[in-house]
């Protein structure tokens, strides 16, 4: 009987574990599009003129937004001389 209690209060554990973390997993959702859409509504009241200052296009917001932007400019690459070698 003892075995029994358990193995059912294992089973209801795990499913109240579950459930949490499944709260937990929607509410981080809400708070990454409560501020993509924050960001999106933000970039895209700005001017032409505000955007180009920043580097940016009109057709970048949704991705600067949803944090899939990638540019090859803000790259860094550094190259070396072999010619330097150890003097440098």
């Amino acid at each position: 009987m003892t075995q029994a209690i358990l193995t059912a209060s294992n089973y209801l554990q795990d499913a109240i574990e579950g459930l949490v973390d499944l709260v937990k997993q929607w509410r981080r959702a809400r708070v990454r599009k409560a501020m993509a859409r924050k960001t999106y509504k933000a970039l895209n009241e700005l001017s032409d003129r505000d955007l180009k200052d920043l580097g940016i296009g009109r057709s970048d917001i949704p991705s600067i937004a949803h944090g899939t932007f990638a540019d090859k400019r803000m790259e860094t690459r550094t190259t070396t001389n072999k010619n330097l070698k150890g003097w440098v």
